[in-house]
């Protein structure tokens, strides 16, 4: 939907046909140029944090858009914020495989689990 469409089905197109102040005009200006600065300050906060790296994912944890974890031999990037519990590799729509071992994953047992 374009810019003139949405204004119109907001305002109605009579309303859009009149002439505005110069005030209102600059008022509308101000909110935009706001409302852009804003924006603006988030992408910058953002293209800063860059890769984090969280290391081996744990059932335990929420994760955010974007971190990266390891699991089951796979460097693996968050594409939503997650829940405790959304398994890499089992929740296709929150987790994209970045990089995957060359060899298969060989767990070795502790004593503990022996």
């Amino acid at each position: 939907m374009s810019v003139k469409e949405e204004m119109e089905r907001q305002f109605g197109s009579k309303t859009l046909d009149r002439l505005i102040k110069a005030r209102e005009f600059f008022d509308a200006l101000d909110a935009m140029t706001e409302a852009f600065q804003a924006l603006k300050a988030r992408v910058e906060v953002l293209e800063a944090r860059g890769t984090e790296y969280v290391g081996a994912w744990q059932r335990a944890l929420a994760y955010r858009r974007g971190m990266v974890a390891t699991a089951d031999g796979g460097m693996w990037v968050a594409l939503r914020d997650t829940v405790a519990g959304e398994q890499p590799g089992k929740v296709l729509d929150a987790w994209q495989l970045s990089a995957k071992a060359a060899r298969s994953v060989v767990r070795v047992k502790t004593r503990r689990e022996e």
